[in-house]
């Protein structure tokens, strides 16, 4: 795909102050403060005084010097400071300068100690690799615990973590690099899904002799111990050799299923599979780090702040551009109850929860499981239990404002999600908040289910011309009403992960509206059930036009028991199977829980009257018509090309009456079958030629602007 090369210093660093009546400058070098410029000596301080002249009417801009700031607790931007309403302020570095902001610290490399020769863990053979580091003797008091995360759990801080040269290192595990199969259950244990809160944990049956070797008992296993939609990390009670079994002290999600390719595990934070160059143990009541070095590195860094390191909070008017965040246990930067606010060219590496969190979240659940009918109370600064709570709440307003932007950023090692922005679905006003251009990779390191790349809510939000690859679970996942997803280049995710997809929503007849535009899916697992597109559990009415699927999972598009889904012009290359459509809500759904969830849904936005009865008028029929048999879902003018079976038959042989199917045409490579007229097959290049023959097999189908999809800055755009 053609990057098109943007100049960096165009995009973050001007040369001049723009029109700004005032400046403020934090740190500039010595005679490098623009004529006028109010000097603050803290970046705090800069920001409590660009407020103070910003009430006063100004425009201001607020220039930070070169350097690495240390933040030790949270900047805050809130109206009591800046004023609620007022002049653009911009928050940049001052011209060619670098600045990183940076939420935990650097250790000095004389802390480095030789593991003794009386822990009995370390392994003889790699001894005088073990360092330790006793992070009391750097000031430290506190590093962050580890912690369970999985489904169902809240999104905290992340434990402090271990950065070597700027890399995210591993907390020690076996297997190193896969992850053991689970052996037969013989407890599952209680099932919180289901109702069941006894927190009884479940036992199963480990393979192989290495967990017998061990001379101690592990404290975290970590894996996908029922479904592999749910990973979870749960502390061990016991550990059996004989019987060859782990007994858990606490409940999984859906308690222990075996017998399935996905359901694994591994061991965490064990100090005798400290075996691996990089890796670290943590010794949190020591306060002690544990790292495996074959060389000395240039930096050790561990992350410390636990709250975001930037908040901006009932404000308008606000840019933040040109700024690297790292190294930090919690949030990049938090935003709420704010108006046009903008976060521009930054970078976020090296976060340990999300990395731009806009709208509030809701405080964490104080024991594991769905807890219908208990209410949770919205907080700021984090995500905490919100993913739950919009569950069972999903018109909840996070008071996330309107307008908002993530505009050409680049985030990549991130333990939580990229992006997650809220909205309000009740009066169906759109919330015009945006992510643009933007990459995102390489995320969920510690925390996977329900954490995205990027996470939209509410109503009328847009995500365009981001580029999102190399992790373990979803890319994008929204729920609400008439968002744009368009331009996006999305690849190499879903890696661990079954029964999911790369762009997901669910389970709620009332999200309708949402577009799917000009989108390249590519390169996903056909392993596990995973799909392009993955319209789960009755979601219904999504337009899906232009897009591109190759090699998109096992089914690249799943329609789960939805009604009113339209594609027309996508292209299906490569793939085992076109699409799957299946009838769910009439036998695997229709039960109690499932009925109850869609009447709450239907009642919780009054979805039989205005506004969502008149923009919707469809929706009367799902309410007052039998909502579980899946109608009106039209597939017109697709090309299906190397597509070895166009549709995956469902559960019951009858669901094909479920979909129309136009107008498309379905070719294969060789064998006399004409080719659809790609540009460069060979080297992915599928813009179509002029005298393409997917033009004269499909009428009316048009060329999709391949060259204008994804992430559109140079790949360098940040250097260390």
């Amino acid at each position: 795909m053609k990057r098109i090369c943007v100049l960096f210093t165009a995009l973050i660093l001007c040369g001049h102050i723009e029109a700004a009546e005032r400046v403020v400058c934090v740190n500039p070098p010595k005679g490098g403060a623009p004529q006028g410029a109010v000097l603050a000596s803290t970046l705090q301080k800069g920001i409590d005084l660009a407020g103070k002249y910003r009430q006063k009417g100004d425009q201001v801009t607020l220039l930070i010097g070169e350097g690495t700031y240390r933040l030790t607790k949270t900047l805050e931007m809130t109206a009591a400071q800046l004023g609620a309403q007022g002049n653009q302020l911009v928050v940049r570095p001052m011209d060619g300068a670098s600045v990183t902001f940076l939420g935990g610290m650097d250790v000095p490399l004389t802390l480095l100690e030789k593991a003794p020769a009386s822990e009995i863990r370390v392994r003889d053979e790699i001894r005088d690799k073990i360092y330790k580091i006793d992070l009391r003797k750097a000031g430290v008091k506190q590093i962050g615990d580890l912690r369970n995360v999985g489904a169902g759990r809240p999104s905290l801080p992340a434990w402090t973590e271990v950065f070597i040269d700027n890399e995210p290192r591993r907390i020690c595990r076996w297997p190193n690099d896969t992850m053991e199969l689970m052996g037969k259950v013989i407890d599952k244990g209680s099932i919180p899904r289901y109702g069941d809160f006894a927190n009884k944990g479940g036992t199963f049956e480990y393979c192989g002799n290495r967990p017998s070797t061990w001379k101690s008992k592990p404290e975290w296993l970590s894996g996908y111990f029922a479904w592999g939609y749910a990973d979870d990390m749960l502390k061990v009670a016991k550990m059996d050799t004989v019987a060859k079994t782990f007994t858990f002290a606490e409940a999984g999600m859906y308690g222990l299923i075996s017998g399935e390719d996905y359901n694994r595990w591994f061991v965490m934070n064990m100090l005798e599979e400290l075996d691996t160059p990089g890796e670290y143990y943590l010794d949190v009541p020591n306060q002690t780090v544990w790292v495996y070095l074959d060389k000395i590195p240039e930096s050790i860094k561990v992350s410390l702040l636990a709250e975001p390191m930037l908040s901006i909070e009932g404000v308008e008017n606000v840019e933040v551009r040109g700024i690297s965040f790292e190294c930090t246990r919690g949030a990049g930067i938090y935003m709420e109850r704010t108006e046009r606010t903008v976060v521009r060219g930054c970078r976020f590496r090296n976060i340990g929860t999300q990395a731009v969190l806009v709208g509030k979240g809701n405080a964490p659940f104080d024991y594991y499981g769905q807890q219908v009918g208990k209410e949770w109370p919205q907080v700021s600064g984090m995500l905490g239990s919100m993913p739950l709570v919009m569950w069972q709440h999903p018109s909840l307003d996070r008071q996330a404002g309107h307008n908002n932007g993530v505009v050409d950023c680049v985030i990549y090692n991130v333990g939580g999600g990229g992006i997650n922005m809220g909205g309000n679905r009740l009066t169906l006003e759109p919330g015009g908040n945006y992510v643009q251009n933007c990459s995102i990779s390489h995320y969920n390191r510690i925390e996977k289910s329900s954490r995205p790349a990027i996470y939209i809510c509410g109503v009328g939000n847009r995500i365009s011309n981001c580029e999102i690859f190399d992790a373990p679970s979803t890319a994008i996942q929204f729920n609400g009403n008439d968002h744009l997803i368009e331009y996006c280049n999305i690849h190499n995710v879903c890696s661990e992960i079954d029964d999911l997809g790369a762009i997901y929503n669910g389970r709620d007849k009332t999200e309708l509206g949402n577009k799917l535009m000009y989108n390249y899916v590519h390169h996903l697992s056909a392993k596990h059930r995973v799909a392009g597109f993955y319209h789960d559990d009755g979601a219904c009415n999504m337009t899906v036009i232009g897009n591109i699927l190759y090699k998109a999972g096992l089914h690249p598009v799943l329609v789960g028991g939805g009604s009113d889904h339209y594609y027309e012009n996508n292209i299906f290359i490569d793939c085992p199977y076109g699409l799957y459509i299946d009838d769910r809500m009439t036998h695997w759904g229709d039960n109690d829980d499932t009925n109850n969830t869609f009447k709450s849904r239907f009642a919780e936005v009054n979805a039989s009257q205005p506004p969502y009865s008149t923009k919707y008028p469809f929706i009367l029929d799902y309410i007052n018509n039998d909502y579980h048999n899946p109608v009106r879902n039209n597939f017109t003018r697709n090309l299906f090309y190397n597509v070895t079976t166009l549709v995956r038959a469902g559960e019951r042989p009858y669901e094909r009456a479920y979909y129309n199917m136009t107008n498309s045409w379905i070719t294969w490579s060789g064998h006399g079958y004409p080719a659809p007229g790609f540009v460069d097959e060979a080297n992915e290049n599928w813009n179509l030629k002029p005298d393409a023959e997917v033009f004269k097999q499909i009428p009316g189908f048009k060329a999709i602007p391949f060259d204008k999809i994804g992430f559109t800055m140079p790949a360098n755009t940040w250097k260390d």
